[in-house]
């Protein structure tokens, strides 16, 4: 089976470039969830898939309606790893003020060592993934020579590809996957 891993296309929401406060950061998040795309910039075609395993979340939907594929399922397994702005107990970081860059590498980083603040564990995210490859292996379709086109979202890929390559899939190295960028995977 053939994997190709793509995140969605850009959003059509400008970033903010002035400094948030954590209310407004959430705030900001729940904009960008609801945004539109913007259209690829480059032509897509050419690949035809046996399965499109897509993100329920719009910006993953309409980025899958530009591909070809004889099966489309949308999954709430494949959404992004929930964000929000770092709450630290008694400390109220709410009114901190912090550009939109620097609230999502605190989200991150606190997510990565399992925070309380961020809405999803790691071990939850983890699971996820592997019950995302699980499915695809199960898939006797796919199995079978199939070529299957996951669209996803950035973090979550990071994910979702050491996960697949613990499982002796590989493709070339992904350091932060661009919009519409897509890796191909195959079993060694």
């Amino acid at each position: 089976m053939k994997l190709g891993l793509i995140r969605h296309f850009k959003v059509d929401l400008k970033p903010q470039r002035t400094w948030l406060t954590g209310v407004q950061f959430d705030q900001w998040l729940q904009e960008y969830e609801l945004a539109p795309i913007q259209a690829p910039e480059h032509e897509i075609g050419g690949q035809r898939w046996t399965l499109c395993l897509c993100s329920d979340q719009a910006r993953a939907v309409h980025t899958a309606s530009y591909f070809e594929a004889q099966r489309f399922v949308y999954t709430e397994l494949l959404r992004e790893i929930s964000v929000a702005a770092l709450r630290l107990g008694r400390i109220r970081l709410s009114r901190l003020r912090l550009p939109v860059s620097f609230w999502l590498i605190l989200g991150r980083l606190f997510w990565s060592v399992g925070h309380s603040s961020q809405p999803e564990s790691r071990v939850a995210v983890l699971r996820r993934a592997d019950r995302v490859i699980d499915a695809l292996l199960v898939d006797e379709a796919c199995a079978q020579e199939g070529c299957v086109l996951i669209v996803s979202h950035g973090a979550f890929m990071k994910v979702l590809d050491r996960r697949l390559q613990r499982r002796g899939y590989e493709a070339e190295r992904m350091r932060y996957p661009r919009n519409g960028q897509l890796f191909m995977y195959e079993m060694k």
